[in-house]
This record gives structure tokens, sequence and C-alpha cells, in this order.
């Protein structure tokens, strides 16, 4: 079941993107409802209805004005150095769209609120190396090592990180994949152009940034991921995912493996955040428990996991695979980056998931009740497994 502690934290986010009411209970734990919103990264969303609501404290509505002046600040950065980089490729006959940020905080009610962070950008096979080069030229510094995963460039100015991508990250190389990227890269040939408090700013046609907002979901489910992922999806199918359009979309999603997420995906929503009901029908039918789990997994984690404490670690650890045999090839990757004895020794590497092996052991034994726990973990990863099983098949 849901900790009690996370309800109101959905009453508050009703609220503030569905325009629901809230009404304040008593005794609502003001800072642990701030500390979690953080973890998600979604701690501005409701600071319009924190500050119009007479139930709330005043040191409260202080701490939430901090953090939307924060947030606004941070949107404003964000739009002139992504302002700055579309004119550059532009000008040089580059064409480009901005991948999830801007293109997912455009269907919010107030997209200032939305959390920013990296630029995200998408351009042609062709012109990749020339964005590259262009880029470094006019200032752009390597923020790691070049291309290092075949995906992407990441590179810094004026304390901004862009990512200049070709592909989608982390795809694997299966006619899926390559389906859902020639879907996204089509939409490269049909950029829309939409303004943002005086900018322009290309973007995909709906149908491929959609993809792209669930994808990234996909992409991060297993090692963690927080509301503001699932916040991005959901206000994108409350604008452009009715119950008109959804076949449509509907083909797409059943060639690239992604009809299941994003059914349990939108119905958690229904559920637990506000998303209407009505004219988004095609989701009602799912399961949901799975919803349920999917929600627990969510506010245990946080954005990227980093809610994960040591009771998670286990957790993670025994569902982060499909078999024993990745699990031990995981094991053995771990134990040649973490035992340093066998940088020196070089035949101790292929012993190196015992290292993993009872680093884990050791953590184990030292929690409190560590068989109860051992066998707690296990149960919970059996649990997480079928909800992956769910919905990434």
């Amino acid at each position: 079941m849901l900790p009690t502690k996370d309800i109101p934290i959905f009453d508050i986010l009703k609220a503030a993107l569905t325009s629901k009411g809230f009404v304040p209970a008593e005794n609502i734990p003001w800072d642990t409802v701030s500390q979690e919103l953080t973890a998600q990264t979604v701690a501005a969303l409701p600071v319009d209805v924190m500050l119009e609501n007479p139930g709330v404290p005043t040191s409260i509505k202080q701490q939430w004005k901090n953090t939307a002046y924060a947030h606004i600040v941070r949107w404003e950065q964000i739009l002139y150095a992504q302002d700055q980089v579309v004119r550059l490729l532009t000008d040089h006959n580059i064409p480009l769209v901005i991948l999830k940020g801007t293109a997912a905080a455009i269907y919010y009610p107030k997209p200032q609120y939305r959390s920013m962070g990296d630029i995200d950008f998408l351009v042609r096979e062709k012109d990749y190396r020339k964005a590259f080069n262009l880029m470094r030229s006019c200032g752009y510094t390597l923020a790691e090592p070049e291309d290092s995963e075949d995906y992407h460039y990441a590179l810094e100015k004026d304390g901004i990180l862009f990512e200049l991508h070709r592909r989608l990250a982390k795809l694997p190389p299966n006619a899926e994949s390559d389906f859902l990227m020639n879907q996204v890269h089509s939409g490269l040939e049909h950029v829309e152009w939409r303004q943002m408090e005086g900018y322009q700013v290309p973007l995909l046609p709906w149908l491929p940034n959609g993809l792209v907002l669930l994808q990234h979901i996909r992409q991060h489910l297993r090692e963690g991921l927080g509301l503001r992922q699932i916040i991005d999806w959901m206000m994108y199918v409350n604008q452009e995912l009715d119950d008109a359009r959804y076949p449509q979309f509907q083909q797409v999603l059943q060639r690239t493996g992604l009809e299941p997420l994003a059914l349990h995906v939108t119905r958690m929503c229904q559920l637990y955040l506000g998303l209407w009901e009505s004219g988004i029908s095609w989701c009602r039918f799912v399961e949901p428990n799975i919803c349920e789990t999917l929600m627990e997994y969510i506010m245990e984690q946080g954005n990227f996991g980093r809610k994960v404490g040591e009771a998670g670690k286990g957790i993670k650890a025994l569902n982060r695979h499909k078999s024993g045999r990745q699990m031990f090839a995981w094991m053995q990757r771990q134990g040649k980056r973490h035992w340093k004895a066998a940088d020196k020794h070089p035949f101790l590497v292929h012993f190196s998931f015992l290292y993993e092996m009872g680093g884990y052991i050791s953590w184990l034994l030292h929690r409190k009740k560590p068989i109860a726990a051992l066998v707690s973990d296990i149960r919970e990863s059996r649990k997480r497994r079928r909800m992956f099983r769910q919905l990434l098949s």
C-alpha cells in the first residue's frame, strides 16, 4: 500500500495540474511534503496552490515562494541558452528539435514551474558531426569523453549542459528501436515552431514528441525515475492523446513495444494524479494493482533513484536483471569497477563477481535482522519483476 504521507502530495499535485481544489487537512507534515516534492523534482508545480490557500502556514508559503523564484530564474537561463544554440544551428542550415525539457514543459499549465536540467536536442545523422564542430568553434566545451556512448555529445557553456543527439539514448539494437528512431527522425522533416516567452522553439510533431517522452520513462524505469517524467507524459496525454487520436498512436506503440507502458502509466495518472478520465478511456481496462505497484516504486525511488536508501539497494540489485546469467554478468562488471586489487593483478579480474558478491553479503549482514531483510528483498524483487514484465513486455 502507498504510505499515508504520500496522499496529500497527490492531492496537492492534482490541484496544481488539473485545477481541482485542495483543502489542506490539519497537521500536515509540511517539511516532509516539501522534501518529497523536491526529491521527485516537482517542488515548484504547486506553488500557486500553496500561496493562494489560506490553510497553508505563512512560513511554508515563503518556502514555496523561494522555490518558485529559483525555478523561474533557471527557466529563463535555459530558454536564453537554448535560443542561442537554436539560432546558431539554424543559421548554419542544421535543422534541430528540442527533446524533453521545453518540449515537455509546453504542455504544463505554467511551463516555468517545470524543473529544468540539461538542454537535449536532436539533429539529423548527416549533420551530427557538423553541429558538433560548429558548437566547439563557438565556445561550447566537451563535458564528457567525446561521443562516449555513440548517441550524443555532451557539451557545456556558461554552466549549462547541452546534449547533442543523433539518436535517443540507450536503445537496444533491434527492429522496434529502428522503427522508433525512424518515427523520431521523420519528425525532423516536419519541425513545428512554437513560441515560448518570445523565443521560437523547434519541436517534433505531436506523435514523435510523445514517443520521446514515453521512451524516456522506459529508459530510466529500472534504474529509478521520479514523478517529473510521469507528469511530463500525463500533461502530454491531457493535451494530445484523447480517444479520437489514440488509434493512430496505438499503431506506433505496438510497433515499438511501448503500448503496455503507455496504458499503465496513463491509468496510474488517472488514479493518483488527477488526469481526466472523460475522453481518455483507452487505458481503463489495465490492472490497477500494477498501477499501484508502479506508484509505490516511483515514490520510493525519487528522481533517478535519489531516494533509494539502504533498504532499497538489495531490492534494486535482485530485480535488476531477468536471469541469473545476467545477474552474474552484472556482478562481474561491478566487481571489476570496485576491486582495486584487480587493477594491480589482472588474473583477479576473473573472480570479480566474488568480490561484488562478498560486498553484498557484508552489507546485508550489517542490516537489522539480515535474514528477514533478505527474505523481504526477495519478495519485493519478485513483485517488481512482475511489474517490469507487465510494463516492458
